[in-house]
C-alpha cells in the first residue's frame, strides 16, 4: 500500500541528527523539517494538555493505516525543536480548491473522485471515520497528480467514538453539526458535497443519495458509494454495445451480400456453415460452463460484496465471448455469429439478473 521507500525511512528517525526546521506551513502548528536528508511535516498541538492528548489520539488512529491516498505517519516525537509532534510524510501538493481553479479535464476529475472514494472506503473498512473531509484536507500532488488525504485530527473509531469533536461545518453532515453520534454515513455526506465540487455533471444520482438528510437513506459507507461510482454507466454501456454490435453486423451482412457472385456464394456457404457451427458450439460450451459456475459462486456468496464480485467477474468474462470470439471468426460468419451471441445473451441474462437480485436481498451487506 505504502512504498517501501517510505517504510525504510522510519528506522532512520529513531537516532541520529535532530530535525532542522525549514518553515512554518500552517497556523504555527505544522512545520516543514528535514532529517537524514529527507523532508517531513511536523504536526504539533496548541501546547495545552488537552491539545497534546488530542495529538496523541490522532497519532494512535493514524499509525496503523497504510494507503497510497493517505499522508503516511512515521512516528510520534515527545521532544523536537517544536515540542511534541507527529512526524508525517511531506506532500508537495496543492489543495483541492486550488487544483480546481486550473479547470482540470473531466478525465482528471473522475480520477480524483475515484481516488477520494478509494481512500475513504479504506478508512471506513478499518473502522475510522475522518469527520473533516473538506477541500483543505485533500492535496493533489504537483508532479504526480495523485490525491492525498490529510489531517485525522477529528477522526473517530470504536475506541474514540465517545470523544468525537467534529469537523468543519461547511462540509459536515447534519448530525455532526448537531453534535450527535456519527458513523461512516457522516463522511458519505461530506463526500457528496465534495463530488458536487469535483464532478457535478457526472454523478448527480450519487450526489443526491450522499446528501440525504436522513443518514439511513445515504450510502452506508464510502465503499458503497465507490461501487455506485464505479458502475454508474454499466446499464448504458450494455445498451449502446448491443446497438452498435447489431448495426455493425447488419452493415457487414449487406456488404457481403452485394459483393459475392451467386456461384462463389454457394461455394463459400458450406465453409461458412461449418465455421458458424463451430463458433456457435464454442458459445454454447462457454455458457454451459460459465453460467453454472456463476450460479455456484452466487450461492456461495455470503455478503453483498461477494455477490457483486461474482457478478462483476461473470460480466467481464461475458465481454470476451461477446466481442473477441466474433473478432477472430471468418468475416462472412461474423454477422450471424453476432446475432447468435446476442440471442444467447438476451435469453440468458434476464434470469441471471433475477438470481442476482434475489441473492442480493438474501445476504447481508
Amino acid at each position: 500500500m505504502v512504498s517501501e521507500t517510505l517504510r525504510e525511512i522510519t528506522p532512520e528517525l529513531d537516532y541520529g541528527e535532530s530535525y532542522h526546521i525549514l518553515s512554518t506551513v500552517k497556523e504555527g502548528r505544522l512545520y516543514l523539517a528535514t532529517k537524514a536528508g529527507k523532508r517531513f511535516v511536523l504536526k504539533t498541538s496548541d501546547g495545552s494538555a488537552k491539545g497534546t492528548e488530542q495529538l496523541k489520539r490522532e497519532y494512535n488512529l493514524s499509525i496503523g493505516l497504510s494507503h497510497p491516498g493517505l499522508a503516511y505517519v512515521f512516528t510520534y516525537e515527545d521532544q523536537s525543536p517544536v515540542g511534541p509532534c507527529i512526524v508525517q510524510e511531506y506532500v508537495d501538493g496543492e489543495t483541492l480548491t486550488d487544483w480546481l481553479r486550473h479547470n482540470p479535464a473531466s478525465k482528471e476529475r473522475r480520477r480524483i473522485v475515484s481516488e477520494l472514494l478509494s481512500v475513504t472506503a479504506y478508512l471506513h473498512k478499518k473502522g475510522v471515520i475522518h469527520n473533516d473531509l473538506k477541500p483543505e484536507n485533500i492535496l493533489i500532488g504537483r508532479s504526480s497528480g495523485a490525491l492525498k488525504l490529510i489531517d485525522l485530527g477529528f477522526a473517530d473509531n470504536d475506541t474514540y467514538a465517545e470523544k468525537a469533536i467534529g469537523g468543519t461545518r461547511a462540509y459536515a453532515s447534519p448530525e455532526l453539526r448537531a453534535g450527535k453520534r456519527v458513523d461512516a454515513s457522516s463522511d458519505v455526506y461530506s463526500i457528496g458535497l465534495l463530488l458536487r465540487d469535483i464532478a457535478p455533471g457526472q454523478s448527480r444520482g450519487i450526489i443526491r443519495r450522499c446528501l440525504q438528510e436522513d443518514p439511513a437513506k445515504r450510502y452506508a459507507s464510502a465503499g458503497e458509494a465507490q461501487r455506485a461510482w464505479r458502475y454508474r454507466f454499466l446499464p448504458i454501456w450494455f445498451f449502446l454495445a448491443t446497438l452498435v454490435a447489431l448495426a455493425l453486423g447488419y452493415l457487414l451482412y449487406v456488404y457481403i451480400g452485394t459483393q459475392k457472385e451467386l456461384a462463389t456464394l454457394k461455394e463459400a456457404e458450406s465453409a461458412r456453415t461449418e465455421a458458424l457451427s463451430a463458433a456457435k458450439a464454442e458459445v454454447d460450451a462457454w455458457y454451459d460452463t460459465e453460467v453454472p459456475a456463476f450460479l455456484e459462486a452466487l450461492s456461495r456468496a455470503q455478503t453483498q460484496t461477494e455477490v457483486f464480485t461474482a457478478w462483476s467477474s461473470f460480466v467481464d468474462k461475458t465481454t470476451v465471448i461477446n466481442t473477441e470470439l466474433p473478432a477472430r471468426t471468418p468475416e462472412d460468419v461474423r454477422p450471424a455469429l453476432r446475432d447468435y451471441v446476442f440471442h444467447r445473451y438476451n435469453t440468458t441474462f434476464p434470469s441471471l439478473q433475477d438470481s442476482l437480485t434475489k441473492r442480493m436481498q438474501e445476504v447481508p451487506r
